[in-house]
């Protein structure tokens, strides 16, 4: 995406547009490119524009035209066209997520709500996994850079005064960077922080188990590595920082 998110509004309502418009405007970061009225006036504009389109506010409940399919269209053409949903009715929202939209909002939309939702585009776009297994990174030891495949880290570990990199192979790299150093520059790829010591990649994580008895999630890896139980409160700021990559929980 641009600097500038390039957005349009389809909603048959020109009170419900006007007033998404008014409350988009106090975004410096929103660029509203266009509105419509109908899903027929909105493609017509796609057909020529899409390439200069990021962001679909959509009504659900459009005059004789379903919402939920018009998005089912649009990612289907236009996958990089992100959605967020804003109607009237809420019982629509598990079949809307069916489309993958970044976020589903009820009317009358409220200014907190719609800022949660740009957060979220926002995240989408500044944080885009990359999948690229050949992305490489300088990681710092001793007097060398050592430059290792991104796709290679399973788990990054701060212990006592040592940061370590546990590989793919098994091997373990000692970096004298700090562990904060290497979640910003990691965190755009994919990783999170577990813990104030811990960062795993997002693709690893396959299941996250709640113990009743000691009312802490044990977060489970496809590498197998065993991490400590997480409470609650942590767990909450994990679940946000997934969100960032579509992830819904």
């Amino acid at each position: 995406m641009p600097h500038k998110i390039n957005t349009i509004i389809l909603d048959d309502e020109p009170s419900a547009i006007e007033n998404l418009e008014s409350m988009l405007s106090f975004y410096d970061y929103i660029n509203v490119v266009q509105t419509s009225s109908s899903f027929n006036h909105l493609w017509h504009y796609l057909q020529s524009h899409a390439d200069q389109v990021d962001l679909l506010f959509l009504d659900i409940l459009l005059n004789n035209e379903n919402g939920l399919d018009i998005a089912k269209i649009i990612s289907e053409t236009y996958p990089t066209i992100k959605i967020i949903y804003s109607t009237s009715e809420a019982s629509y929202a598990l079949d809307a997520y069916e489309t993958s939209p970044i976020d589903y909002i009820t009317k009358p939309i409220s200014a907190v709500r719609l800022q949660k939702a740009l957060t979220k585009i926002r995240h989408a776009d500044n944080y885009t996994v990359l999948k690229n297994n050949d992305v490489k990174i300088g990681i710092k030891s001793k007097n060398v850079i050592q430059m290792i495949n991104i796709a290679d880290i399973r788990l990054i570990k701060k212990d006592l005064r040592h940061v370590n990199l546990l590989l793919s192979d098994d091997s373990k790299l000692t970096t004298t960077e700090t562990i904060n150093a290497l979640f910003i520059k990691l965190k755009a790829y994919g990783f999170v922080m577990i813990t104030r010591s811990i960062i795993v990649p997002i693709h690893d994580i396959t299941a996250l188990d709640y113990n009743q008895a000691t009312h802490r999630y044990t977060i489970q890896l496809l590498s197998q590595l065993k991490l400590p139980p997480i409470s609650q409160a942590r767990m909450k700021d994990i679940k946000s920082e997934l969100a960032a990559f579509n992830w819904i929980i």
